[in-house]
């Protein structure tokens, strides 16, 4: 009878001890904030998609790298197809800024013919990866960036 109860005891502490450390990690993560500075450095960048209006038109496709600056400045140099036609080595500047739910937005302006191209995107796994999505009239291109 005695083994039994300590048992029971040491379960009860057992369980205690786990739902405390879920409710401690939950919280955690609905604490987590975002600034511009939770983004810094160089990010393998992928975009495919598809221009349906507003400029040439046909399937996208890009890689590259996007490397922030911790203060809301934003560069890419990246390898372009649209349409089948290839362009190497396209760079752009712009701007970012991140809110504290871990949203945030981009403007590049890109070489012509194209001109400023701006996304949405929401940053994961602590700032190691982006999930973007242009926000440009006749756009449908979705993007992926990771830390280097």
């Amino acid at each position: 009878m005695k083994l039994a109860k300590h048992v029971g005891i040491a379960l009860l502490f057992v369980v205690i001890f786990a739902l405390g450390a879920k409710a401690s990690d939950d919280s955690f993560h609905s604490e987590r904030s975002c600034d511009t500075r939770t983004l810094f450095g160089s990010y393998g960048i992928a975009t495919t998609g598809f221009i349906v209006s507003a400029g040439p038109v046909g399937p996208v496709g890009d890689v590259g790298v996007i490397s922030f600056d911790g203060n809301g400045a934003v560069s890419q140099t990246t390898t372009v197809s649209l349409n089948g036609s290839i362009t190497q080595s396209r760079t752009s500047t712009g701007t970012y800024m991140v809110n504290s739910d871990c949203t945030g937005s981009l403007a590049v302006t890109l070489p012509p013919p194209a001109h400023l191209s701006e996304s949405n995107f929401v940053i994961v796994d602590n700032g190691k990866e982006l999930r973007l999505i242009n926000t440009g009239n006749g756009r449908v291109l979705v993007g992926n960036a990771r830390k280097q």
